[in-house]
């Protein structure tokens, strides 16, 4: 009987389920991309389809399916197990340990039942639906984001899912229910209810807005509450509509970032699926974490108002410090994008055409604001210089050093000199901005070039193995590989582990594609094995060879001199045969 996890790998490949979190690219029989569980420039995290398995040459994490959604998820096996049944569509029998409701697993199921009951009394009440209508939502979009409402009523929910046997506890522990002196009592009442999804699109919070404002009331309403965090819910790390959007970051190659639910619904409806949204949030490190896994490039549209363009700056810091490109869509004074999209859709995705990039941006408006040039210096130098302090690139550094000498009509020179001051002065507050996030990479172990070579040439050999047909003599290479190794090949190979051995083999793959030069580069990496070994035999010689002459031992001198000359000879015609 095949077991639900083989079950589940037969029914989904590693490349499924690692380009619904990651933007792979192809490389020969393989895949790549910037690793997302570290900070990289260069791709470093390859996939390979043939084995089903993952492996990141940076901070050597690797793996399988079920691993990778671990990992990247921040559950267990278990938990691993269950996104991937669903996805594969794969039951998970009756008797199955997995079944088991573990902590995360309860949370998630109030979640939905708090969801499902939302939307079944926003069905119920037609001038909440219209109220909605009237903003510019279709019913379609109000079912796909799975918006609900929470009735004026102080114990509705808790009555709900007491119904459905979960404990008061549990529910508190969901968000979804406060205790007062007089028991526990509802958190949202009287408000329009966004479901927060994580990336695998299940619920982990709310945000309610508030319908209809309360008349004369005696304590000032919030306009928006939002669940706390949770277990599942942490609003430094969640985007809101990331799990509708990565695909459209993907392919679109850009993310649209917003600050509010409606200007996201609206963004959406609009056919910027590649839109998500900071909840009214400051936008975090880890959030554009998320967005980088898919693209370098963000747009920023956020209310045309001060706090929006306050907003839009601390955005931008961080976005560009992490080597993002990021430019801003400027919509018309007074209005926010949900507005922009109900009044002309025309005016939204003309902004998003138009957009500039986001220092090119704040330079022209400054300029609008402030005609004075020296009143204009303290502004860009206030304003400005921080951003283009925080840009990663030299180039693109000097490109707005420019821009700005010619806005301030003064040398570059000047411009330069007041960058490098100000970086001096704000060391601290630029370091917010440019220390990267402290991430787990796994410790180094430093390797000697022979080493380093001599698993190059067990990854060929064991890649070899398992080609069909092969590229290479592989009882010739591994004859040839156990006389310069001095070491028995299958005794080596018997002591890697599996892990070690995939990462051996991928690291070949990736490294030696060209199968018509295989045996030469073969042949080419045993001639440096060789040199290396010898080298390092050469350099323990010569140091005995002192140790004898300082001790007057003529007859050990001769024979560690003897030795020397030999090795010096051979590394001799090592180096000399690759130029014959």
């Amino acid at each position: 009987m095949v077991s639900p996890v083989e079950h589940i790998k037969e029914k989904l490949s590693i490349v499924d389920v690692v380009s619904s979190y990651v933007k792979l690219e192809k490389a020969g029989s393989n895949f790549r991309a910037r690793c997302p569980f570290h900070n990289e420039k260069s791709p470093s995290f390859f996939v390979s389809p043939v084995r089903g398995s993952y492996h990141c040459f940076g901070c050597s994490r690797g793996g399988d399916i079920f691993s990778f959604v671990e990992e990247i998820e921040g559950i267990d096996f278990s938990g691993a197990l269950k996104i991937l049944a669903e996805k594969a569509g794969v039951q998970l029998g009756g008797n199955s340990n997995f079944k088991e409701r573990n902590e995360r697993t309860v949370l998630f199921q109030i979640l939905e039942e708090a969801t499902l009951y939302y939307e079944k009394v926003l069905a119920e009440r037609k001038d909440i639906e219209k109220y909605l209508l009237d903003r510019g939502l279709t019913k379609e979009t109000i079912k796909n984001f799975r918006v609900g409402y929470a009735p004026d009523a102080w114990s509705a929910l808790y009555t709900q899912l007491h119904t459905k046997r979960f404990s008061d506890a549990d529910i508190e522990k969901a968000g979804l229910l406060i205790s007062g002196t007089k028991g526990f009592y509802d958190r949202f009442r009287s408000r329009i209810m966004f479901p927060i999804a994580d990336s695998q699109g299940r619920v982990v919070a709310f945000s309610g807005r508030i319908f209809p404002v309360p008349e004369n009331s005696a304590t000032p309403v919030a306009k928006y509450v939002n669940s706390p965090e949770t277990v599942l819910y942490n609003k430094s790390e969640i985007l809101f509509g990331y799990d509708k959007a990565k695909r459209a970051m993907m392919k679109e190659n850009r993310a649209v970032l917003v600050e509010g639910q409606m200007d996201l619904l609206m963004a959406h409806q609009a056919g910027t699926a590649e839109t998500v949204a900071s909840s009214g949030t400051a936008l975090t490190a880890q959030h554009l974490k998320l967005i980088s896994r898919f693209t370098d490039v963000v747009i920023l549209a956020f209310d045309s108002d001060n706090a929006g363009f306050q907003a839009a700056k601390r955005g931008a810091a961080l976005a560009l410090s992490a080597g993002m490109d990021v430019t801003i869509a400027a919509l018309p004074k007074g209005l926010d994008p949900a507005d922009a999209i109900k009044k002309d859709i025309s005016i939204w995705k003309n902004a998003l055409l138009e957009k500039k990039h986001i220092i090119s941006y704040i330079l022209a408006l400054l300029q609008e604001k402030t005609p004075d040039v020296r009143a204009l210096s303290r502004e860009v130098s206030k304003e400005v210089l921080p951003l283009v302090a925080a840009l990663e690139s030299k180039i693109d550094q000097a490109y707005f050093v420019r821009e700005i000498a010619d806005k301030l009509r003064v040398a570059e020179e000047v411009v330069r000199e007041e960058l490098t001051a100000w970086t001096k002065r704000n060391t601290a507050e630029q370091a917010k901005y440019t220390t990267p996030q402290k991430e787990f990479v796994q410790p180094e172990v430093k390797k000697t070039m022979a080493e380093t070579i001599k698993n190059s040439l067990l990854g060929i050999i064991l890649w070899q193995e398992k080609a069909s047909p092969p590229s290479l003599d592989i009882p010739q290479a591994i004859k040839r590989f156990e006389k310069v190794a001095g070491v028995d090949f299958k005794k080596v190979t018997d002591e890697i582990s599996v892990s070690a051995r995939e990462n051996f083999i991928l690291q070949a793959e990736m490294s030696f594609t060209d199968s018509k030069k295989l045996s030469a580069e073969v042949s080419e990496l045993l001639l440096n094995l060789e040199k290396e070994i010898l080298e390092e035999k050469l350099s323990d010689s010569m140091v005995k060879l002192k140790q004898a002459e300082a001790s007057n031992n003529i007859e050990e001198s001769t024979r560690f001199l003897k030795e020397c000359q030999e090795l010096s000879k051979r590394i001799h015609e090592i180096k000399s045969s690759r130029f014959s």
